[in-house]
């Protein structure tokens, strides 16, 4: 467990770098987590060290039942690992976890594109006319006219 004179310098570490984490969580927020998971993983980017859910929580303001099921989440995606510390278990983000992100990526894109696709080939055989038609064809082939 951190040292509450460590917890006050990761505040100050994530106020400085405020920009970096919101655009760090931006982006892990696009892998369809919640912005709690989000937050949570960004911060322990920064941080870069094992954090127990009570840390987590004084540090991005989330309820450690919140957390809690985040960690769970974020662990079974593959993109924090857990170690125990004491009586409690320590978070930290897998250093490399492009393909796990790549993974979830892809089921996100998966879920999201392909009922679209679906949509826009029912809407070809419904009989769009003219222009329609092309670009609905464009549109599900990926490809687009300048």
């Amino acid at each position: 467990m951190v040292a509450v004179r460590e917890l006050s310098s990761y505040r100050r570490i994530l106020e400085e770098l405020e920009p970096i984490v919101e655009g760090l969580k931006r982006l892990i927020t696009l892998l369809g987590l919640p912005d709690s998971c989000s937050h949570a993983l960004a911060a322990m980017y920064v941080i870069k060290e094992p954090l127990v859910i009570d840390e987590l929580s004084q540090l991005t303001g989330y309820a450690r039942t919140t957390l809690f099921t985040c960690m769970n989440n974020l662990e079974r995606l593959g993109l924090v690992n857990k170690r125990k510390v004491g009586r409690k278990y320590a978070y930290v983000p897998v250093s490399k976890s492009s393909r796990a992100i790549l993974s979830r990526l892809h089921e996100v894109l998966e879920r999201g594109v392909r009922p679209l696709i679906k949509t826009l080939e029912g809407l070809i055989e419904a009989g769009l006319k003219g222009d329609n038609e092309i670009r609905v064809r464009e549109i599900s082939r990926g490809s687009h006219r300048n």
